[in-house]
């Protein structure tokens, strides 16, 4: 079968098709409109044709092919951790953002949906970041690329998610620039004797709100939701972080109507 011919007969959406029978073929999928008409062998095909059911059984592409782009770089992902998604790239700039201008804040980056900006502290000696509860590590590796003077900590209650994590400071070069800790909350630097910034996209959904079939049955729940009103984790992290004697301030993503949790 050609490679034309196999993606025309799948079910899936022609982009979604492409993604798979590049990934799967090792190749970009602009490589497949010169060379559509190639035959496949019949390796390739059941490879193929494995990846497009799990597709179908609306597994994620980024969980399926082990990868998903953020802030213009390539991360992996499993199913250990949360997908990183666009409206976090806005949490990423609004934590530039605040190095550079410290201020009070929100600013909207999807759909009721913003990042939370509070200072606490003087930041004038802060050099510090704290990514809590990292995940793949997307943050705190951004970060830590962007502004290369700033040490970067990362913290996750998960051990799978950590690893994941430390593979994508490694693959990007920041194994010796990223200090990761296993904990709950501040607890991994409640020794932290220097001030920090507190950068987070915590789970923030309310139990029980119906999402996609390709979220909720795939990601991590312990990562999406977060009480009743989506806010339990929110109101400790904000309880803990005005506690600790040198966090100079947070960057929090959160549901538009939790923001007033951060006061």
């Amino acid at each position: 079968m050609t490679i034309d011919l196999l993606i025309r007969g799948c079910p899936l959406p022609r982009t979604e098709a492409e993604v798979l029978v590049a990934h799967c073929l090792d190749k970009e999928r602009t490589w497949l409109l010169a060379h559509g008409r190639e035959q496949l062998t019949t390796e390739e095909e059941r490879n193929i044709q494995h990846f497009l059911a799990r597709r179908s059984s609306r597994e994620p592409i980024a969980y399926i092919t082990g990868r998903q782009e953020f802030y213009g770089r390539t991360f992996v992902v499993t199913p250990a951790v949360l997908i990183p998604r666009p409206a976090t790239e806005g949490l990423v700039e609004a934590a530039l953002d605040f190095l550079r201008a410290p201020a009070q804040g929100e600013r909207e980056v999807d759909n009721q949906i913003v990042v939370v900006t509070r200072t606490l502290r003087a930041m004038e000696r802060m050099h510090t970041i704290v990514d809590l509860g990292t995940g793949s590590g997307c943050i705190a590796v951004t970060i830590a690329l962007e502004r290369p003077a700033l040490r970067v900590m990362a913290t996750d209650v998960n051990e799978e998610a950590l690893a994941v994590a430390r593979e994508n400071a490694r693959r990007h070069g920041m194994e010796k620039r990223i200090t990761f800790c296993a904990g709950t909350y501040l607890q991994p630097v409640q020794d932290l004797r220097e001030p920090f910034l507190l950068v987070s996209n915590p789970p923030y959904i309310p139990a029980g709100t119906a999402l996609p079939h390709d979220v909720v049955d795939f990601e991590p729940k312990e990562a999406l939701f977060a009480g009743a009103d989506g806010g339990d984790v929110l109101r400790e992290l904000w309880r803990q972080a005005k506690a600790h004697p040198f966090c100079a301030g947070v960057v929090v993503e959160c549901q538009s109507d939790q923001s007033a949790i951060l006061t």
